[in-house]
C-alpha cells in the first residue's frame, strides 16, 4: 500500500480543518469460492490500524478537526454488467468517533455481505482504542 496524497483542507471561516489522506495499491481483493472478494483477514485489519494510528501521529501539533482516509484496491473485479469496479475502504474520524464504508461489487455483496458487516463492526471498535 502507498500514499497517494495527503491534503489538509480548512473552511473560509477557519473552524474546520480537513485531512484527507489517499493510499492506493492496497490488498484489498482475495480469491474465493465463487471469485474475487474482499479482503477480510485479521493481519489486514491490523496493517489499517497501524496505518491509521500512523497518520494521527504525524499531525498531534496541528490537530485537523476530521480525518478522513480513502484506501483503494490494486485489483479490480466484475460486477454483473460487466463493469469493472475497483474495492475502497474508507474512513472518517470527527470527534474521536470513526465511521467506515467500503465500497464492493454487487458479486462482494451477494456473497459476502454478512462478513463484511462482522468486519466493518471489528474495524470501527478497534479505530475508537486507537
Amino acid at each position: 500500500m502507498k500514499i497517494l496524497f495527503d491534503e489538509t483542507y480548512t473552511s473560509t471561516d477557519g473552524k474546520r480543518s480537513s485531512r484527507n489522506i489517499w493510499y492506493g495499491d492496497a490488498d484489498l481483493t482475495v480469491d474465493g469460492e465463487y471469485g474475487k472478494t474482499i479482503n477480510l483477514k485479521e493481519d489486514f485489519m491490523d496493517d489499517l490500524c497501524e496505518i491509521i494510528k500512523k497518520d494521527f501521529s504525524k499531525n498531534a501539533a496541528n490537530e485537523p478537526t476530521e480525518t478522513n482516509w480513502y484506501i483503494y484496491g490494486s485489483g479490480v473485479t466484475q460486477d454483473a454488467i460487466e463493469a469493472n469496479v475497483r474495492p475502497s475502504i474508507m474512513v472518517r474520524e470527527k470527534s474521536d468517533e470513526f465511521i467506515t464504508n467500503f465500497n464492493i461489487s454487487d458479486h462482494d455483496f451477494a456473497v459476502n455481505i454478512d462478513a463484511i458487516l462482522l468486519f466493518k463492526a471489528d474495524f470501527e471498535k478497534r479505530l475508537a482504542s486507537l
